[in-house]
């Protein structure tokens, strides 16, 4: 039976139809991705089946028992409650199935029958749960997401309340997360993410068990990490199995099929009614009469619809300047006293295309906004070529008068243009009509006020585009339409980007930022991360190969002290047999035997078998293959552990018969 599904719902709100009839199924593991364009309705399915909200038709049915998780969009945190408590508390679920399993397990121990019967059936249930909902490891799965989203263990204790904005979306992802629900609802996970956190949460989505229905623009997160797309268009949902790549193509092939499809009918409809038209009143009319009544009573396909809106954003004619674009020298920068990186070098020539990567908070719009010459560093100088001009797009989109228009910031800034052009210019970005194209900026959603900055950017002749985070706010239609835009922009780019794809299609040279300089790559986002993961993957082996090392050292030096401990032992145990003239082990013939030898010999021969595993233990640690894979190399230190525990019993336990 489905988690989840809707049939038929309807939802307005005034005059505006949000949801037109649509229906969909959602199964138990399902990975489910959600396009559509900004404003359609995405977020208000959501609130539906959350019961926020109630459909003004149809039906939201969620099946019995099915624990649904939402990430909330403005958290409210208890008074007292730390991160770790916050995030943890989102497994309640998850404790009161442990509760309920460990309360059947008490009661089995003392049932006979059919009742014993009833509670084993339970049992397998409740057991099968608790797995699902990460219960036999909560403390653990806690740590496991707070670090993979981006949240450091010095915020773990922290109260909630003193967390920034994106830390906190961050903390209320973590406690979704953590929660292991049978159905998740994600709205746009990835936003408050850096690059590594929204690489870690795509695979955890792939490999959660439970359902997850995701809305996001992130088009590498809907390629890896989902295997149905629901399109939102017109109202309606529809379905595609696959990824988003695999979307694209049956969309177009569905659009196609359709296309032919109704062509054909509106085709044979035109021949039947000029030959209606033409023959009504003459001696077919018979045969007229007959093809109009087949005509009426025809199932007419609906024109395919085929959503072409998009932003028509031309790239700006580069101004042709100097082989050099800029060149930094030094460059650190902060806030008050506080530095945040320093040390940085970086070249620029033309035709350069550049993105910028880093952690959050590392401070790569200040390096940016320095290199367009719209920020003043602590330290150096950037040394800009001849006739370089920058076109500069903010993430904030913020360049805009409270009491302006779409239609009154081009005036403001190109007096000469006419209304005519303006408005033929605005449209290309999709602002048509009175209505919108007067709109109050104030009243502007962040997709709007991003195509308006992008309209006015593509009006200036800049040599080179410095864009921070130009894809924030836009759908995947904008996304698209921006990227063939910046592709054949002919001057140099210098881009911050969360969009994988945008990094990897456009950049052929990556810079990271860190506290202590800029790293270069020359390649695209996908070179980088290959040669960071290799980096990581050396210094953990490094880091194994010198514990190797260490422990290896540390067993010879406690082999060395026990067998010193051992002669000595021996030493003492001979010495007392010589002041009592008699062993207690002499028999009658008079010759020394020594106490319980098979007891000896056994423990002697169990002690070389253990120090002979123990040694080739060891000798696994420094082997490339184990220590380049951690799961392997942890559990080669575990059975280490075990061995030498075991080895110093029998040592303890042999000096014990020897004395």
């Amino acid at each position: 039976m489905s988690l989840l599904s809707l049939e038929d719902v309807k939802k307005h709100y005034a005059s505006q139809e949000v949801l037109s009839g649509a229906s969909l199924k959602i199964d138990p593991g399902e990975k489910v991705g959600i396009v559509g364009r900004n404003g359609g309705g995405k977020t208000t399915l959501f609130r539906l089946i959350m019961g926020r909200e109630a459909p003004d038709w149809g039906r939201i049915v969620v099946r019995k028992g099915t624990d649904v998780g939402f990430v909330e969009q403005r958290p409210s945190f208890e008074a007292g409650i730390t991160v770790r408590g916050y995030v943890e508390a989102g497994m309640a679920h998850a404790r009161q199935a442990v509760a309920q399993l460990e309360s059947v397990l008490e009661e089995m121990s003392e049932a006979t029958g059919e009742r014993l019967e009833l509670l084993l059936k339970e049992q397998g249930r409740l057991t099968e749960r608790v797995e699902l909902l990460g219960g036999w490891e909560i403390e653990r799965r806690v740590e496991k997401v707070m670090s993979g989203i981006g949240l450091g263990e010095e915020l773990w204790e922290r109260d909630p309340t003193t967390l920034s904005g994106g830390e906190k979306g961050r903390a209320a992802i973590a406690r979704a997360l953590a929660g292991g629900h049978d159905l998740l609802l994600l709205d746009e996970p990835t936003n408050h993410l850096d690059l590594p956190g929204i690489e870690w949460i795509e695979e955890y989505i792939r490999t959660l068990p439970g359902a997850v229905l995701v809305i996001s623009h992130d088009r590498r997160l809907l390629t890896n990490a989902v295997g149905v797309i629901l399109e939102l268009e017109r109202g309606q949902l529809t379905r595609y199995t696959g990824n988003y790549k695999r979307y694209l193509e049956l969309k177009e092939e569905r659009y196609v099929a359709d296309k032919r499809a109704y062509d054909v009918q509106q085709d044979f409809i035109r021949k039947e009614e000029v030959f209606i038209k033409k023959h009504m009143g003459s001696q077919r009319t018979a045969e007229a009469k007959g093809r109009l009544k087949k005509l009426r009573n025809i199932e007419r396909l609906p024109q395919p619809y085929h959503d072409v809106r998009r932003p028509v954003i031309r790239a700006p004619e580069a101004k042709r300047g100097g082989e050099k674009v800029f060149e930094a020298h030094g460059l650190a920068a902060g806030y008050g006293d506080r530095v945040v990186w320093r040390g940085v070098d970086l070249r620029v020539g033309r035709g350069e295309r550049v993105g910028i990567v880093g952690r959050n908070g590392i401070g790569k719009t200040t390096l940016l906004r320095i290199l367009a010459g719209r920020g003043t560093p602590m330290e150096g100088r950037v040394e800009r070529g001849h006739g370089a001009e920058c076109g500069y797009y903010d993430q904030e989109t913020g360049d805009f008068r409270d009491d302006g228009t779409p239609m009154s910031e081009i005036r403001r800034r190109y007096p000469a243009m006419t209304d005519g052009q303006i408005r033929s210019h605005l449209a290309l970005f999709l602002f048509r009509g009175d209505e919108e194209i007067e709109k109050p900026v104030t009243a502007l959603s962040g997709g709007e006020r991003a195509r308006l900055a992008l309209s006015l950017l593509v009006m200036e002749k800049p040599s080179w585009l410095a864009m921070d985070e130009p894809t924030n706010h836009l759908d995947l239609a904008g996304r698209t339409a921006l990227e063939e835009m910046l592709a054949s922009f002919d001057g140099a780019l210098v881009l911050i980007s969360h969009d994988r794809e945008l990094l990897d299609d456009l950049c052929n040279r990556i810079v990271e930022v860190e506290p202590d300089g800029a790293r270069s790559f020359g390649g695209n986002y996908s070179f980088w991360r290959e040669v960071r993961a290799q980096e990581t993957a050396d210094a953990q082996a490094e880091k194994n190969r010198a514990t190797a090392q260490r422990k290896e050292e540390a067993r010879r030096e406690e082999e060395s002290q026990r067998k010193k401990k051992a002669q000595a032992a021996s030493s003492r145990s001979q010495a007392k047999g010589k002041a009592k003239g008699q062993s207690r082990g002499k028999g009658k013939d008079g010759k020394r035997r020594p106490p319980n030898p098979y007891k000896i010999e056994k423990l002697e021969k169990r002690i070389m078998e253990l120090e002979e595993r123990l040694e080739g233990l060891n000798g696994e640690l420094v082997k490339e293959e184990v220590y380049r894979d951690p799961a392997r190399m942890r559990e080669t230190q575990f059975e280490i552990a075990e061995v030498e525990d075991e080895l110093s019993r029998a040592n303890e336990e042999w000096e014990s018969w020897a004395s």
